[in-house]
């Protein structure tokens, strides 16, 4: 009985120590890539069509920059679509305008990007940090026209903080 209790214990220990050896060899230490955050703002035909033309889409990179890119399902063949992110909402638009640019229609799906892995801005002359979090907060609205001299409006919708206004 004595040999079985002090077999035991030489067991007991020898699993003991090959325990601390493979959790001294584990890979826990490694640093996980965070996760990273995608938003979908809808585009809709016309502020009173919510029938969906497009997106835009807001990512955050594993570095914490971002990415924000408009998509139209559809495009005219050869026409520049302007675009612009005008600050407040549809229902009461401000007067700024944060970005202008157009889309090169293709005669199908149409993608630009507006910000590619962007991580700063200047605010009043200063740099300062740019995140998915500070995105987010912003106030806009992108409206989206046929082509420049001509107001017809193809897709518009409320992105960043104003969806949840």
């Amino acid at each position: 009985m004595l040999t079985i209790k002090k077999h035991a214990l030489k067991m007991g220990a020898i699993a003991l120590a090959m325990g601390f050896t493979f959790a001294a060899c584990s890979d826990d230490d490694d640093n996980p890539t965070p996760a990273t955050r995608t938003k979908e703002y809808k585009l809709s035909k016309s502020a009173t069509d919510a029938t969906q033309v497009g997106s835009i889409i807001l990512t955050e990179n594993a570095d914490s920059s971002v990415n924000l890119a408009i998509t139209l399902k559809a495009s005219a063949k050869d026409i520049k679509h302007p675009f612009f992110l005008i600050s407040g909402n549809v229902a009461s638009p401000k007067t700024d305008t944060l970005v202008r640019d157009s889309i090169a229609g293709n005669g199908a799906a149409a993608t630009k990007v507006i910000w590619n892995k962007v991580d700063s801005v200047m605010v009043n002359g200063s740099k300062r940090k740019f995140t998915f979090d500070s995105a987010v907060q912003i106030n806009a609205f992108s409206k989206v026209y046929y082509k420049a001299g001509k107001d017809s409006v193809i897709a518009i919708g409320n992105i960043l903080k104003s969806v949840a206004q």
